[in-house]
């Protein structure tokens, strides 16, 4: 059994092979947090086990959690809450992009995109809450998410469409639970400089269509705006996760990243025309191509 400081959270994060959610699993560990540091491929997690032995941390446990496999979150949630007996923190973070025009997309790279990013945190969410309903504090589920939650990129439906339910998840989820002891929020995060980036998808049927050129300069696009490190850094999303824990997601939404900011407001702004967000996506596009 894992010993536990009273005054501390069990916080659970997905997707901490590397970037946004290893960085998270760190600060949380020095924040006194118990963190179990989760990840599908525990083939991954040389770069976790060097930060953690590097800053002397004790309070990380790294386990295999596969979202996209229903056995791996039944069966990963049965063994922290056998070591812990509750979990306080849930921080669905794992996710993948896939890139392509709709006509070249399998049905199976739609169901695999969906059920990774969307049905993922849904059912590891769905598993989680028994646990973290009676604890003397309100649990705290917090949903990753993006500019792509509420703006439809091109090349991107698949994707755009999980953040897009991720937004509709939270919301619901948060009314609904309110009363039962646990908040619900979620980040809206523009570009974060993570291997993320390094892990696009391309769909199979790309390089034949006539969608290729296109498809090839939005890879290429992606490429080059991860590479000029002048957004947000994943250091910066951690700390925002610490400043949620620690307000306990009094607020619904965190916005994090100045093209997050400038591009949902936009939203609000100019709602359904289309022309004027045209301008601000093109707008934005120039910033990250300078």
């Amino acid at each position: 059994m894992v010993m536990i400081n009273m005054s501390s959270k069990v916080v659970l994060i997905t997707g901490c092979s590397s970037g946004i959610g290893l960085e998270t699993a760190i600060e949380c560990a020095k924040e006194g947090h118990t963190v179990f540091a989760t990840m599908w491929n525990l083939n991954k997690k040389s770069e976790l086990e060097k930060r953690i032995k590097k800053e002397k941390l004790e309070r990380i446990k790294i386990l295999e959690l596969d979202v996209s496999d229903s056995s791996s979150i039944v069966n990963a949630i049965a063994s922290i809450v056998r070591q812990t007996q509750k979990i306080d923190v849930l921080f669905n973070n794992a996710g993948y992009r896939l890139v392509g025009s709709l006509e070249d997309i399998t049905i199976n790279e739609i169901r695999e995109q969906i059920n990774t990013n969307l049905m993922g945190p849904m059912h590891l969410t769905q598993t989680v809450l028994p646990h973290m309903k009676h604890g003397e504090e309100p649990g705290l589920i917090i949903n990753m998410s993006a500019i792509a939650g509420k703006v439809g990129f091109p090349l991107s439906t698949s994707y755009c469409v999980s953040k897009f339910g991720i937004e509709g998840f939270t919301d619901s989820l948060r009314r609904e639970v309110m009363k039962k002891n646990v908040n619900v929020c979620l980040i809206e995060a523009g570009i974060v400089h993570t291997k993320f980036f390094d892990n696009i998808k391309i769909t199979e049927l790309s390089s034949e269509s006539e969608y290729a050129k296109d498809t090839l300069k939005m890879v290429t696009r992606l490429k080059k705006i991860i590479n000029s490190q002048k957004w947000t850094m994943p250091e910066d999303v951690a700390k925002k996760v610490i400043e949620i824990i620690n307000e306990n997601g009094k607020k619904v939404r965190y916005v994090i990243g100045p093209d997050a900011e400038f591009l949902i407001n936009a939203t609000y702004h100019f709602r359904d025309d289309y022309v004027k967000m045209d301008e601000a996506i093109k707008e934005i596009m120039r910033d990250y191509l300078e």
